[in-house]
């Protein structure tokens, strides 16, 4: 029973520090991304402004491409989603899914940086009708699935260079569902992206424009 306890606390100390970390680089990525725009040319910057303008006059005029920006939603998150838990399993892949990982909440924040440098003050709202809740589910999927897969490859690194047995069917087991949940928010999240959020922007901007 001691034994028992003892793994549990050990599994629940590596899962706090991986908790801690994962907050630590959201919080960088987010920030980082959010300032980039001020540090974009005089052209990228008008670039960006015309997007979201383009952007803005669809989602008024009810011309969005539904199906177009559900499977870009899916086949983006979904694959991405695929790629780290295909480098959980490897052992040099913790790299790569911590960069995965904030390129995310990098793009999150210069989404957010971007709409509050184009409307002011009005960005402000915009970007938390676009982060929640659908991105807050982007991030939790995010980090649910990199925090298993740091768990995952930690446990092949000891295995191959430490000759630690390891019950791989079960790890596997528990990692796929893992994979199945994160797919599973995944797809909710684009329903509302794709269906939900263009219509409550329309009616956002009809009120402060």
């Amino acid at each position: 029973m001691k034994k028992t306890m003892d793994k549990l606390k050990s599994k629940i100390r590596i899962s706090k520090r991986f908790t801690i970390f994962l907050f630590v680089l959201m919080l960088v990525g987010v920030i980082a991304g959010s300032l980039f725009i001020t540090i974009l040319s005089s052209s990228d910057k008008t670039l960006v402004k015309e997007y979201l303008g383009q952007y803005m006059e669809m989602t008024k005029s009810g011309k969005v491409n539904y199906l177009s920006v559900f499977i870009n939603s899916i086949m983006g998150n979904g694959l991405t989603a695929v790629g780290i838990w295909l480098l959980g399993i490897s052992i040099v892949g913790i790299p790569v899914i911590l960069f995965l990982f904030f390129c995310k909440t990098f793009t999150l924040g210069f989404s957010v940086g971007s709409l509050l440098f184009v409307y002011n003050w009005k960005g402000a709202l915009l970007s938390f009708i676009y982060v929640f809740p659908h991105q807050v589910m982007n991030l939790f999927a995010y980090g649910l699935l990199v925090i298993y897969a740091l768990s995952v490859s930690i446990k092949m690194i000891e295995a191959v260079f430490k000759k630690k047995t390891i019950d791989f069917k079960t790890i596997m087991g528990k990692y796929s569902i893992v994979l199945g949940i994160t797919i599973g928010l995944f797809i909710l999240s684009a329903v509302y992206e794709t269906f939900a959020m263009p219509q409550v922007l329309k009616w956002i901007w009809s009120i402060i424009s």
